[in-house]
């Protein structure tokens, strides 16, 4: 009887034991028939991964209005990968940090862009020095930054590992080189210049003898008597690379002081400010930029109706389209940088950025060896007696 009694006991285990192994295997099955079945309920709305690209600029300050006009350009591109179903299966994100056009401070939300690691490559900072000042922390951390706006040469230069800045746009001595010829076929042999140590006065000044021009006197508006430097030169043309707003300045006491000849510049004087601060006295400035105002810029109406459809119909500016199109570059980039490494990282995006190409809004943009877009076409304008800019052979 005892022997039956363990018999049972050691079925009855068993049959537990099965049983409990065929609920088990059971709960499996209906766990993966769940999952399977959300998945295939999830598949055709499911959430994309998320990658970011960041945008350091001046949005509040002295220059708050160059943020304003570029951050809606760059949200325009973004809105348009996105609605296209995202790149490479990703949606892509903006991180924006203001400057305040202050090198300190442009260093400081570089920084944070690069702890981020979410963050592949940026765009910034829309200022020379600036730019200058935050290029070591891009480097630091290996997060490429395209800066659509600035001529310095040197801020591409280093070890081809190490460097992370592409440039939309030609040198300041290609700039250069622009205006010197336009005067030497002008038949002037003396020009002053204005300037306040950017790239541009250093490629007027290095270049001038190659075409036979003398650039005398050479001045900073910081100087106490630049003025009676200039008007007691007998030049009859000053090249002025200052800051929009000081441009102004310098422009408008030339006029009050009775100097009455040809001011030429760069694409700082494209800015709004300049024009404003100067007032009449900008009338007949001439400035060479090869970043043309979104009017004259291929493809010109479509592009402007479509900032004005996320800008609140606010017009766009001189830097609206450089910073459209910067952002499709990164986002060119980011296609080819998924495709061939399977996912986006700062050091894929540094890989494929020096051959990314972009046709669009500026034209055929093809950077070259050296991370700029030497090929640029540069366009010409003079401030007319609206204090409107005009297109100009």
């Amino acid at each position: 009887m005892a022997k039956s009694r363990n018999h049972l006991t050691r079925n009855t285990h068993s049959a537990f034991r099965n049983a409990a192994a065929s609920r088990i295997t059971h709960c499996v099955l209906l766990l993966a028939c769940f999952a399977s079945l959300l998945t295939a309920c999830q598949a055709p709305g499911a959430v994309r991964p998320t990658v970011k690209i960041g945008l350091v600029a001046p949005f509040e300050g002295r220059y708050r209005y160059v943020g304003y006009d570029l951050i809606y350009a760059v949200r325009l591109a973004l809105r348009e990968a996105n609605a296209a179903g995202g790149v490479g299966g990703y949606s892509v994100e903006l991180v924006a940090y203001d400057d305040q056009a202050d090198p300190a401070m442009a260093v400081e939300q570089a920084r944070k862009l690069a702890v981020d690691p979410d963050v592949v490559a940026a765009i910034g900072h829309f200022g020379e020095k600036t730019t200058a000042a935050a290029r070591s922390a891009y480097v630091e951390a290996g997060l490429p930054l395209v800066a659509p706006a600035v001529l310095d040469p040197t801020l591409t230069h280093g070890e081809a590992e190490t460097r992370r800045v592409y440039r939309l746009g030609p040198a300041a001595d290609t700039v250069a080189g622009a205006l010197l010829r336009r005067l030497d076929r002008s038949g002037y042999g003396q020009v002053a210049l204005v300037t306040d140590g950017g790239p541009l006065g250093v490629a007027l000044q290095q270049g001038a003898w190659r075409h036979g021009l003398r650039v005398s006197p050479s001045v900073s508006p910081q100087d106490a008597d630049w003025l009676p430097q200039i008007t007691g030169s007998g030049s009859q043309v000053v090249l002025c690379d200052a800051r929009p707003m000081v441009a102004g300045e310098v422009v408008a006491a030339l006029r009050a002081a009775g100097w009455g000849g040809s001011v030429l510049g760069g694409p700082q004087l494209a800015a709004s400010d300049f024009g404003a601060v100067a007032g009449r006295a900008a009338e007949g400035v001439t400035f060479v930029t090869p970043w043309p105002f979104p009017a004259d810029a291929p493809a010109a109406a479509d592009f402007a109706a479509a900032y004005r459809s996320v800008s609140n119909e606010l017009p766009p500016g001189p830097l609206a389209a450089p910073a459209y199109e910067a952002t499709w570059v990164l986002l060119e980039a980011l296609r080819r940088d998924i495709a061939v490494h399977g996912a986006p990282t700062r050091e894929g995006m540094a890989t494929v950025l020096p051959t990314t190409e972009r046709h669009g809004v500026l034209g055929s943009i093809v950077l070259d060896a050296g991370h700029s877009w030497t090929t640029a076409p540069l366009h010409w304008y003079r401030i007319n007696s609206d204090g409107a800019p005009e297109r100009v052979p």
